[in-house]
């Protein structure tokens, strides 16, 4: 007799599509059968049940910003969103570069996490101060090789080296935020000259060149050294060509893309606004028709959410003063289940790209497959419920989503966390206490 059981799931199990229940005792995965007999039971028939989800790429604003998103709120969102373990970013206020501020970051969150979690230390001129107790701690190490919030831009050359050195001396993963400065910079000096500066031209100022120049500088780094380097948010066509010629060349690393660059172009950009302002851009159709082909062909390895949550009163200004990020957390699972719907990707690519990929590449034990011994997070969806995105129904403080009023098909309609039921039709019903995946176990 489990404590809880999951009956009749349709879920990914030993690398199969498959129907069973799954039994769940002390917040753990105990068993996984045809039928399994529980003091308490989920109804799992008629849906799909993944693992709960891993965003390797989130901005929960804490220390610092906590007007624009906190640990409640976002981790409400997240289960809103079946998602059950986050990365986060380091540009917070003050930004998280060295021992100092990542124990301020540590003790912060460790009262208000309902979801687990760990942290990404950012590059800055203290990167050499790196040791080991503190490079125990993290998740990875954050690159910023192009301005956006925060100040944690490197721009140099040899600093950018030296990152990826310490990155391999403490075998610590390097993501990296791939948009060259100087590139950046004349494109920037270009378009002002030609009056062709503003929001309707983002996406040629922060165009695929500024991209790909700065991945081919990142991949030439990571071979060199032997950094493990993750590239985030690939945006771009050229970009793509290149992750796909250093794969083809067995180079060791990974990337991600984000729903924003999966479901939105240039064109919604001038529609939308600044609440569509993000970095890096959001490029054209044909950018994003490479995306998809990549992502389908398992060229991109993660799909992470780039959760960037402003207020609106930052993004109501003049286009260079306006806050550039999008919120998206509780959105990307519905979107993609909408896109499985529609026939533009497969269950199997959302559950490698959320779960297993996010596990496997960031070392998270006990995360991202059904699998006995497993911490007992679940996703639980309707493949077929329609929904309509509105900021009534949003869990994250800033209260808007670019995607608002799109209708869609696939729901998330339970989360459960550690063995407990926390999200369930479209309300947070119970709150369990989350762990920093590398501090104390």
């Amino acid at each position: 007799m489990h404590e809880l059981v999951l009956k009749a799931c349709k879920t990914f199990y030993r690398g199969r599509l498959v129907r069973c229940d799954i039994g769940v005792d002390s917040g753990k995965i105990t068993a996984v059968a045809k039928r399994l007999s529980a003091e308490h039971t989920i109804d799992c028939s008629h849906k799909f049940v993944f693992p709960g989800l891993i965003d390797v790429h989130v901005h929960f604003r804490v220390p610092g910003n906590e007007w624009k998103e906190d640990w409640k709120t976002a981790g409400m969102a997240a289960l809103h969103g079946g998602v059950t373990a986050v990365l986060d970013m380091p540009n917070n206020r003050p930004a998280i570069c060295d021992e100092k501020t990542l124990s301020l970051k540590e003790r912060s969150v460790a009262k208000a996490a309902c979801i687990d979690y760990g942290f990404y230390l950012g590059v800055s001129d203290k990167i050499n101060e790196l040791n080991e107790r503190v490079a125990q701690r993290i998740a990875g190490l954050k690159l910023y090789m192009g301005a956006t919030t925060g100040d944690l831009l490197v721009k140099d050359p040899v600093l950018q080296r030296e990152a990826f050195n310490v990155a391999a001396r403490f075998g610590k993963l390097l993501a990296v935020h791939a948009e060259d400065q100087c590139t950046l910079e004349q494109n920037i000096a270009s378009a002002k000259r030609t009056g062709r500066y503003g929001l309707r031209y983002h996406h040629k100022i922060r165009n695929a060149k500024v991209e790909a120049v700065a991945i081919k500088n990142a991949l030439a780094l990571a071979k060199q050294t032997q950094a493990f380097l993750h590239i985030c948010h690939v945006s771009g066509s050229l970009g793509i060509e290149l992750i796909k010629e250093a794969k083809a060349k067995r180079l060791a690393f990974s990337c991600g893309v984000t729903p924003h660059h999966l479901f939105l172009i240039n064109r919604d950009v001038e529609t939308l606004g600044n609440v569509a302002k993000v970095n890096p851009s959001i490029k054209t159709k044909q950018d994003r028709k490479a995306l998809w082909q990549a992502l389908n062909s398992g060229l991109i390895d993660i799909i992470e959410s780039d959760h960037a949550p402003h207020t609106l009163e930052e993004k109501q200004c003049e286009y260079e003063n306006a806050c550039s990020g999008i919120p998206g957390i509780e959105t990307m699972l519905p979107l993609l289940l909408d896109a499985y719907n529609r026939k533009l990707i497969s269950l199997k690519t959302i559950f490698d790209c959320c779960c297993r990929n996010p596990a496997r590449i960031f070392c998270l034990k006990g995360k991202g497959e059904i699998k006995i011994g497993n911490d007992a997070d679940f996703c639980i969806v309707d493949l077929k419920r329609e929904q309509r995105i509105g900021s009534e129904s949003l869990f994250t403080k800033c209260g808007w989503s670019p995607f608002e009023g799109r209708r869609l098909k696939g729901c998330v309609e339970k989360t459960v966390f550690k063995g407990v039921l926390c999200f369930d039709d479209g309300q947070i019903v119970a709150h369990v206490k989350g762990k920093n995946f590398f501090v104390g176990g």
